[in-house]
């Protein structure tokens, strides 16, 4: 049940109508904003199925502010990172995988398995 919690916060958090259109939020003290987006699947995320109730996961994307500052925590760059292309910077620790591109800017990744509640890469390479 907890897990059943967590996500629905999550999902609330990134729901258009939490930012319904000329409504102001009421912000908690010390607290910010998300941006970023969400998958809920079952399988793996190289060949996703749909999520069933003895198979879901979530695979969050965080852009923004938040991006930003999980990236320059979490560095160095990795040196055998996913791209070889020019501007393109990767940083890990444990199941957080954060990039930055000059196009795309800061992007983390982090996924949770929702059954045992227990985090897990968010992205694949």
């Amino acid at each position: 049940m907890h897990a059943q919690a967590m996500i629905i916060a999550i999902a609330l958090a990134f729901s258009p109508a939490s930012n319904a259109e000329g409504k102001k939020e009421e912000v908690r003290f010390g607290a910010y904003p998300l941006k970023g987006d969400y998958y809920m699947y079952g399988g793996t995320l190289g060949e996703m199925t749909p999520p069933t109730p003895r198979d879901r996961k979530i695979s969050l994307m965080l852009t923004g502010a938040l991006a930003k500052d999980l990236f320059h925590e979490i560095g160095p760059d990795l040196k055998d990172a996913c791209s070889s292309d020019g501007g393109y910077r990767e940083r890990r620790r444990g199941d957080l995988n954060c990039t930055y591109t000059k196009v795309d800017g800061y992007e983390c990744y982090i996924g949770i398995d929702v059954r045992n509640g227990k985090s897990m890469n968010g992205s694949i390479c």
